[in-house]
């Protein structure tokens, strides 16, 4: 028996249950499709699953499905299968695990997909929860993976609760992230690492210059994240027990504490602050920074809204933003826009240990305020630790894969979106996309941006490419493939131009659904010599540093105003940037003079075997049917 979790919560949560009006339910937006994922692992019964992701492990431009396994929370508990269920592009899924990952068994609490190695396949790093040999299967781009965690990894023991890909470092390649101490309790010394890849998938343990003051303990989720805007990936701890964490990255992939900053988190008076299993970073109200929904740590055991003011420091708004949700012990929060309107709604993953709630949706007015919908979900009584949003089937409409675990049965589930679920017809929106500074000629330069879509993932938004378009002094270029950084970060390399010029350029995304959206325009000039004044669209100097792209106002700040989303016409596909996967190397090697053009990005250089890479995405685009189902172009965070 694992250590105490619900039981305690079970009487008042019990009771605002039953104080919950459940008869006046609407007809639920998704059917209930667990036959389709057939017979299920751990004997037929379903396995306890922590942790899911849904990605194309096979490149055949449909989502598959990997389920996370590991018996119990709090104890050492039995190893159980990673499992792998491939889709058929309907929706209908074959657990294929003996044949991908060779019967993999560990102890695992989360995996990170994405692509380490720069070949185009996107990979999978499973860290240990319990201090053994931790694993990273590579792609061999038909699906299949090799196991290489003892000639890639640090030979580092870790108690991993949770693990995210992204580059922390700037230097255009995936580096790993792991919450550590995960069932360790208190004393544990460290709460998070840090494995840094030197591009071609070989990682280095950096974890010694990470902070190590912590306000709780049992590391159960983490996120990377733009937390402050400053286009850089910062890090989000989530907390078993106790105030999570939140550390800020200078742009290098050093951190600092900034605890701090987030809300208090309460949680029922009787427990001294609930414990809580998931952060999800999402923007409620569309003013373009990410803020927070914990599960647990509101009012009478519901979810926390944390706001941010767009700097990172963080406000408790939940009583004037969330009404009718109903007390149930909870496992997370989903960030989607199930209605359509350009907003995203929060979807509950509940717990259900033996209460009579099963997911549910509260639904966004826009401007950060919501309702809870009864009867969104079918009427399922399950043990829901985890989910994630997808398009399994390609009709435009979001699905919901959800994990079980602590209960019995642990089926695991699959929910398609029905008749009364609107297809995506919005494009990707942009938050911010980074103002350059002027540069000189011959000197390559990154530029960030940040995109939307309608569903918020662990690996980042789900597009079919995100680009770059630029001009030369009104002449049209071909258009630069951009790479995820990880959250919802991308970015893009001007390479060294050659002449003086002025640059005018856009970032544009398509998503599965054939979305176009692209944002506003902005401008610098490449000079012979170093010039004095910067770009963007006032000339303002002072703009150099700012990355907004707020009508060329520097202290405005991100907003969604000016990169609104435009349909007009779509990213340009010519040459090497039509391209399906999530997030390329770029083809020259990055300023390494230290200059960074007054923006504060941190710039690399390029991994080996770009070319190979862009010439494999390119063959990928011949073959897509219906809407592709990849992320962005080149290196993919799935």
């Amino acid at each position: 028996m694992h250590a105490p979790r619900r039981s305690h919560l079970l009487a008042p949560a019990c009771a605002l249950l039953l104080a919950t009006p459940l008869d006046a339910r609407a007809a639920p937006r998704f059917d209930d499709a667990l036959d389709n994922l057939g017979a299920q692992a751990c004997g037929g019964g379903g396995c306890w699953t922590n942790y899911l992701r849904v990605a194309d492990l096979d490149l055949d431009d449909d989502l598959d499905i990997v389920f996370v396994n590991y018996s119990g929370f709090f104890s050492m508990g039995a190893p159980q299968p990673l499992v792998t269920m491939v889709n058929n592009g309907d929706a209908v899924f074959t657990d294929h695990s003996d044949t991908i990952l060779g019967g993999y068994t560990e102890r695992l609490r989360q995996v990170a997909i994405g692509d380490v190695d720069g070949d185009g396949a996107p990979d999978i790093v499973a860290p240990s929860a319990w201090g053994d040999a931790s694993a990273l299967f590579i792609n061999n781009g038909d699906g299949t993976f090799d196991e290489e965690g003892a000639a890639r990894l640090p030979a580092t023991s870790v108690y991993a609760g949770a693990v995210r890909l992204g580059d922390v470092d700037g230097d255009h390649d995936l580096d790993i992230v792991i919450g550590d101490g995960y069932a360790q309790g208190a004393g544990h010394p460290t709460v998070a690492a840090l494995w840094l890849n030197d591009g071609a998938g070989v990682f280095e343990d950096a974890s010694g210059g990470l902070p190590t003051d912590k306000q709780g303990y049992d590391p159960d989720d983490i996120d990377l994240v733009d937390i402050d805007r400053d286009l850089d990936l910062d890090l989000l701890i989530n907390v078993h027990a106790g105030k999570s964490s939140l550390w800020l990255n200078d742009g290098g992939g050093g951190f600092t504490d900034a605890t701090d900053q987030l809300a208090d988190m309460p949680g029922p008076p009787n427990q001294g602050g609930a414990y809580h299993y998931n952060m999800s970073p999402c923007d409620v109200d569309g003013d373009g920074d990410l803020d927070l929904w914990i599960d647990n740590t509101g009012p009478g055991y519901t979810e926390q809204l944390m706001i941010n003011d767009g700097a990172g420091n963080f406000t408790d708004e939940t009583g004037a933003r969330v009404s009718g949700n109903p007390g149930s012990d909870d496992n997370g929060v989903l960030c989607a826009d199930l209605d359509d309107d350009g907003d995203l709604d929060a979807v509950v993953l509940a717990l259900n240990f033996g209460q009579a709630t099963t997911e549910r949706l509260l639904v966004n007015d826009g401007d950060g305020n919501f309702t809870y919908e009864s009867g969104a979900f079918p009427n399922v009584l399950d043990p829901t630790l985890w989910g994630e949003f997808g398009d399994l089937n390609g009709d435009g409409k979001l699905d919901l894969v959800t994990g079980q675990g602590e209960g019995n049965p642990e089926l695991n589930r699959v929910y398609l979106g029905n008749a009364a679920l609107p297809a995506d017809s919005n494009p990707p929106r942009f938050p911010i996309v980074e103002a350059l500074g002027d540069i000189e000629t011959d000197t390559p330069r990154d530029v960030r941006f940040a995109v939307v879509d309608n569903a918020v993932t662990d690996g980042g938004p789900r597009l079919l490419e995100a680009s770059v378009e630029y001009e030369l002094d009104g002449e049209a270029q071909p258009a630069l493939t951009a790479w995820a950084m990880g959250g919802d970060l991308f970015v893009a390399e001007f390479p060294g131009l050659q002449a003086a010029a002025v640059v005018t350029y856009r970032a544009c995304a398509t998503d599965l659904a054939g979305n176009v959206g692209c944002a506003e325009e902005q401008s610098f000039t490449v000079q012979d010599e170093p010039g004095t004044t910067a770009s963007g669209s006032s000339g303002d100097p002072s703009e150099t540093g700012d990355p907004s792209t707020t009508d060329g106002d520097p202290t405005a700040g991100p907003t969604t105003a000016d990169s609104s989303p435009s349909t007009s016409d779509g990213p340009t596909t010519d040459g090497d940037d039509d391209d399906d996967d999530d997030g390329t190397d770029s083809e020259a090697g990055a300023d390494t003079d230290g200059s960074d053009g007054g923006c504060g990005c941190a710039s690399g250089d390029a991994p080996q075997g770009l070319l190979a890479l862009v010439g494999l995405t390119l063959l990928g685009v011949g073959r897509r049917r219906r809407t592709a189902r990849v992320n962005t172009a080149g290196r993919r965070v799935a």
